[in-house]
């Protein structure tokens, strides 16, 4: 029996419309990947400044970057970048953001107080996401390029590309940075594999120490560290190439779910499903995970809608089962209401979000409505 949310009325999303920003971008876009031009910038990402004041919203068929005050939710400027901005990140003290334009392979440097382009720093094929180091001394630029295989490194105080990690296969799509800092846990979206995997890096050493297969995965789109440093999750979707030909033409080849990992070395892993029976989180994106570590959000794409998830009870869940138990958890389409909190709905193509630093906020932003969403979560 579906579970019912104790948090009643709390949970809603208003709609921040960025339409002033549109009107400015309508002559200057791109459709994604060409050179056709489009009156929609499509907003791909968003980035939050450390004190939460400022929202970066990366438009990537407009090549620019929306800022927002958070508070009085009004845009306050644009920035123009280069070709397809798929990820931004704030400098720790709020005074820079770091771009990484996908198919112009660079990462844009910007002053947000003038709002311009400082400097473009060459990295490698398609970076399409990027975190700092814990002190804020590095970014680590995530390329997933075909046939590429490999983490830049940004000296921050430079603004350099100083070096660069292995990845155990190739595409890598996201990285998180452990509570402490020591350690990296990257995504590899290898094209044409079914068991794409995590690398756990020792950021120490930029060396990868152990690969962890998600077993029957593809799209692996977003990756988030626990605060206490036990967990990573990842959204991803998991391809049934079994089905007969009649289920295929009905589009039923994927369900899509979120691998828990235990961060120890040979750690448990559970392949949780995201959907219900009739009810399917299609194409999961983008997560964050509240400041407590109570709750889990999840940008569903192909829904519209963010799915909230209890991560205390998937916590549980993972202590309290053997390996073997788990892996009988990935197909069983009722499982999902031992730790579903909310489905809220949102604009249209939700791809990233990103909480406030207190949790009180979840920001999402829509990409085929050019707009950002704003929940107001239950901490």
């Amino acid at each position: 029996m579906k579970s019912k949310s104790f948090l009643g009325g709390l949970l809603s999303a208003a709609m921040l419309s960025l339409a002033l920003i549109f009107i400015q971008t309508a002559n200057a876009g791109h459709i994604q990947g060409t050179h056709v031009k489009t009156e929609h910038p499509s907003p791909f990402s968003i980035a939050i400044s450390p004190d939460g004041s400022t929202l970066a919203v990366s438009n990537q068929s407009g090549h620019s970057v929306t800022f927002v005050d958070a508070k009085g939710k009004k845009v306050t400027g644009e920035v123009a970048v280069h070709d397809q901005p798929e990820a931004a990140v704030f400098s720790l003290d709020g005074k820079t953001l770091y771009v990484c334009n996908a198919e112009s392979d660079s990462v844009s440097v910007i002053d947000v107080a003038s709002k311009k382009e400082t400097k473009e720093i060459l990295v490698g094929d398609w970076p399409c996401n990027i975190k700092l180091s814990k002190d804020g001394s590095k970014a680590y630029v995530c390329c997933s390029g075909n046939l590429w295989a490999s983490i830049d490194i940004i000296d921050t105080s430079r603004n350099e590309k100083v070096g660069a990690i292995a990845t155990s296969g190739y595409g890598p799509r996201d990285i998180a940075i452990s509570p402490d800092g020591s350690m990296g846990a990257v995504i590899c979206d290898t094209a044409g594999s079914i068991n794409r995997a995590v690398d756990f890096i020792d950021l120490s050493a930029n060396k990868v120490v152990e690969s962890r297969r998600i077993r029957h995965s593809a799209n692996l789109r977003g990756i988030v560290y626990s605060p206490d440093g036990q967990y990573v999750a990842v959204t991803y979707m998991k391809p049934k190439n079994w089905l007969p030909v009649c289920e295929a033409e009905n589009g039923e080849v994927f369900t899509n779910n979120l691998a828990v990992l235990e961060t120890k070395c040979g750690g448990k892993l559970a392949q949780l499903p995201l959907d219900e029976l009739n009810n399917y989180d299609g194409t999961p994106y983008g997560l964050a995970i509240g400041p407590q570590g109570k709750y889990l959000y999840i940008a569903v794409r192909g829904m519209h809608r963010v799915t909230i998830l209890d991560f205390d009870k998937i916590r549980e869940i993972m202590i309290s089962n053997t390996q073997e138990q788990l892996d009988g958890y990935t197909d069983d389409l009722d499982f999902v209401n031992h730790y579903l909190v909310q489905r809220v709905p949102v604009g249209l193509g939700p791809s990233q979000l990103v909480l406030s630093p207190d949790g009180k906020f979840c920001y999402v932003c829509n990409y085929f409505s050019n707009s950002v969403s704003v929940i107001r979560t239950p901490l």
